[in-house]
């Protein structure tokens, strides 16, 4: 393969890579319209730069995981602090009514 046709692979596949950036970054599509009339201006250092910055505005999907995760563990938490709202409660009362028959005992 010539020096040329690694270029031209190189070229479409950082072309591809761009337009992946541009359709999952999360900006309108008004400013993603604008970038695409720029690119064929732009020099490679600022193409690399431009999708360096659409890297940073596509999600991974990890937040949303991590979110999750979160919302389970506090759903949980929650559930737990219930629980153990409702076994103090009970123990509470059993212990004012064992407080109650002493008292009684006593008069």
């Amino acid at each position: 393969m010539s020096e040329q046709d690694q270029d031209q692979v190189f070229m479409r596949a950082m072309g591809e890579r761009l337009a992946l950036l541009l359709a999952a970054a999360d900006i309108p599509d008004e400013v993603k319209e604008s970038f695409v009339a720029m690119v064929p201006d732009m020099t490679p250092d600022q193409i690399a730069k431009l999708m360096q910055g659409l890297e940073a505005r596509v999600g991974s999907g990890e937040n949303e995981e991590v979110a999750q995760l979160k919302q389970a563990v506090e759903k949980v938490q929650e559930q737990h602090e219930a629980a153990v709202k409702a076994s103090e409660d009970k123990a509470i009362g059993a212990m004012q009514k064992i407080e109650d028959l002493l008292k009684e005992e006593e008069a």
